[in-house]
């Protein structure tokens, strides 16, 4: 993010000081469409990770080295989709499915994989701003596993600079 200080001398006026905004008043809200227009790109997944109350809990679905990519748009729609890389979990598979498929191998593609979109929306009932906060992926209208189309699943975010470490 690039930000410009531009510095104004001022002669003392007791009408114009008074309309200036105090140095102790809370920083502007950031709107929710800025939000999104700061947040719509393509990203890719470098790792996952699953805590449940702050402890690490195993995050077996996508395997040791998942691949994905997260798609969001100015208009407020997304996409995501993650699979696992590992062999043992992608069996040698084509699309379309041939007669001399084995249903358990692909109930093994889809046991280690998920691919939604629909909108999505910054959650208004928290903090946010165009680095961090927590959005709504959803109501989902496409969704490989039926039971998440439909439902809306909250997702935290944290931009950072490449380079930056946390």
């Amino acid at each position: 993010m690039h930000i410009t200080t531009i510095a104004f001398a001022l002669l003392a006026s007791a009408s114009f000081t008074a309309a200036l905004p105090s140095q102790n008043a809370p920083p502007k809200p950031t709107k929710p469409q800025d939000i999104i227009n700061a947040l719509s790109g393509i990203y890719t997944l470098l790792n996952t990770s699953s805590t449940l109350n702050n402890v690490p809990i195993p995050d077996d679905a996508y395997g040791k080295a998942p691949v994905g990519l997260l798609t969001y748009t100015r208009s407020g729609y997304m996409s995501a989709t993650i699979t696992a890389t590992e062999p043992a979990f992608r069996p040698n598979l084509t699309f379309p499915y041939q007669v001399t498929d084995s249903d358990a191998d692909w109930a093994l593609v889809g046991k280690h994989s998920i691919g939604y979109a629909g909108p999505f929306r910054v959650n208004e009932a928290l903090p946010a701003s165009k680095t961090e906060g927590q959005i709504f992926h959803g109501p989902l209208t496409v969704a490989n596993v039926p039971t998440w189309q439909g439902q809306e699943h909250r997702r935290n975010y944290t931009v950072v600079k490449e380079g930056q470490k946390d």
